[in-house]
């Protein structure tokens, strides 16, 4: 599955590491952890596709790489339910 940002979405990487999510078109704004940053980056290099960019992550982060899609699989439905994510 590919996911990308809904049309408005901005993001911003803030000095502490957490990520700034803000939609024009709705005003929701969302505070993400460090992690979920490196998920926001991981997901952009990679195009949207969440499974590399899990798996990228878990190689880095010397994590199981199936737990680690496992979370980008959550935090994402989290976003989608925001209107932050869409699935292209």
């Amino acid at each position: 599955m590919s996911v990308h940002a809904v049309a408005g979405v901005t993001a911003k990487v803030l000095p502490d590491g957490r990520l700034r999510l803000r939609s024009r078109r709705t005003g929701v704004v969302v505070h993400c952890p460090p992690r979920q940053a490196a998920m926001w980056i991981a997901l952009s290099q990679h195009n949207g596709d969440q499974t590399a960019a899990a798996d990228m992550l878990a190689g880095i982060w010397e994590v199981d790489p199936a737990a680690m899609r496992a979370d980008f699989h959550l935090w994402i439905d989290e976003m989608r339910s925001a209107g932050l994510l869409e699935e292209l």
